[in-house]
């Protein structure tokens, strides 16, 4: 989840730890632009002459999300 300055949520998103200093952060497509600028903002403010590295890897993966009371079994269906 991408925070303001004030501790509100600016957007939703998935980060997942993939080691002790690497995560994997996946952004919504249609905030991806200025959810990026913003990760760079903070990285560049806050962490100044840390060794904090971005890469972006487009088109390498999609993430479809089902969401609502009927995702579980809409799932179950198109996984069986």
């Amino acid at each position: 989840m991408l925070m303001t300055e004030k501790g509100t949520i600016k957007d939703d998103c998935i980060v997942t730890k993939m080691g002790d200093s690497e995560f994997h952060v996946v952004l919504n497509a249609g905030c991806k632009f200025t959810d990026l600028a913003h990760i760079e903002a903070v990285r560049s403010s806050e962490f100044k002459g840390k060794d904090i590295s971005c890469e972006v890897m487009d088109d390498q993966n999609s993430l479809i999300a089902i969401q609502g009371p009927k995702a579980a079994m809409l799932l179950a269906k198109v996984l069986m």
